[in-house]
């Protein structure tokens, strides 16, 4: 195996050589780095980069889900139930799993992009998988320029958790809920990437 040292080296090397290359040759060059990057942190942290596998599975299943099925419905699909009987997460526990998340989608490649409602899906899967219930918020305003903006985060018992700022958005839709969802998923994805 590889010592990080090592690891950074090739990583150095390969960079160098990619940043050279055509903008299809950039996504190959970012594939590498990524390929690379995440050889250096199953060195560094296996556990971390099992779950964080793990997530990219759920989030590939979730981004094919809403292709195909209302979003309720894929929601619903890749969601599970918190046991009640199990006391929740540690706050260390919650930024681990939060962390892990934003450094899937942080890598900006193909479906895993940093959009808040997978981020949202996603956590809330892994959350009540620790013992915590969730709520998934959806939200719409109105920006000063005009344009609509639209975000999507967890609450527990109504309080936002694992946002760096209080949300501040008209609420859309929550999940779970009762309430019809009337809106398509693919149809915001473009405008409002969060």
């Amino acid at each position: 195996m590889f010592a990080p040292a090592a690891l950074n080296k090739i990583e150095s090397k390969l960079w160098g050589g990619c940043k050279r290359l055509s903008q299809k040759g950039q996504t190959a060059a970012r594939l590498l780095r990524l390929v690379v990057r995440g050889g250096r942190k199953l060195v560094r942290d296996p556990g971390e980069s099992i779950l964080i596998l793990r997530m990219a599975a759920w989030v590939s299943i979730l981004s094919m889900l809403v292709k195909f099925q209302s979003l309720p419905r894929a929601l619903q699909m890749v969601a599970i139930k918190a046991p009640r009987d199990s006391p929740g997460p540690s706050i260390e526990t919650e930024r681990k799993l939060a962390r892990a998340i934003d450094n899937l989608l942080g890598t900006d490649l193909l479906i895993f992009k940093p959009i808040c409602w997978k981020r949202a899906a996603i956590l809330h899967r892994y959350l009540a998988l620790q013992g915590i219930s969730t709520r998934i918020v959806f939200g719409m305003r109105k920006a000063a320029d005009g344009a609509v903006d639209g975000h999507a985060w967890l609450e527990v018992a109504g309080k936002p958790i694992l946002e760096t700022t209080t949300p501040h958005y008209k609420v859309t839709y929550a999940f779970p809920s009762q309430d019809d969802c009337n809106f398509q998923l693919s149809s915001l994805t473009n405008r409002i990437e969060h």
